[in-house]
């Protein structure tokens, strides 16, 4: 090949990075590839100057730029949670932990009290009227578990 120098020699002189950072630019694919110690000079200045006059315009590094451009969208997305939080519009999951065992406690001791306070009230009566007043129970219980609910 024609255009073909040592990357050791260039590499600092010219190009001013080390033949290490060249290599690993390599391996990215951003300029051509090593071959037994030696590169394509003119093709590896052409693909440098592009890759500095992206730099140039991006403002620096371009995995930096995107880092920047992440970092915004992620600040972005914590306060508008946090937003969220303020505004009751979204709760923790410790919250929620607690008011779901809390609801299930209720739940629990009102159907353990079940057994007391329902055969006084079904003895002697038909199985129709059982099941409406069984039912009557169990929506009473729904619905102080709703009021429950509602004040928080």
């Amino acid at each position: 090949m024609v255009n073909e120098v040592e990357l050791e020699k260039v590499s600092k002189s010219v190009f001013g990075i080390t033949s290490r950072r060249y290599r690993q630019m390599a391996s990215d694919e951003t300029v051509p590839p090593v071959i037994k110690g030696k590169i394509d000079f003119v093709a590896a200045s052409k693909a440098l100057i592009e890759y500095y006059r992206k730099l140039a315009e991006a403002g620096g590094n371009l995995s930096l730029q995107e880092e920047r451009r992440l970092k915004v969208q992620i600040d972005r997305k914590l306060k508008e949670l946090e937003y969220m939080v303020e505004t009751k519009q979204l709760i923790s999951r410790e919250e929620m932990i607690n008011d779901e065992l809390g609801m299930a406690g209720i739940f629990k001791s009102a159907l353990l009290s079940f057994h007391r306070s329902l055969p006084p009230i079904l003895f002697g009566r038909d199985v129709r009227e059982i099941s409406t007043i069984m039912k009557k129970e169990i929506w009473n219980i729904l619905n102080r578990m709703n009021r429950i609910r509602r004040k928080k």
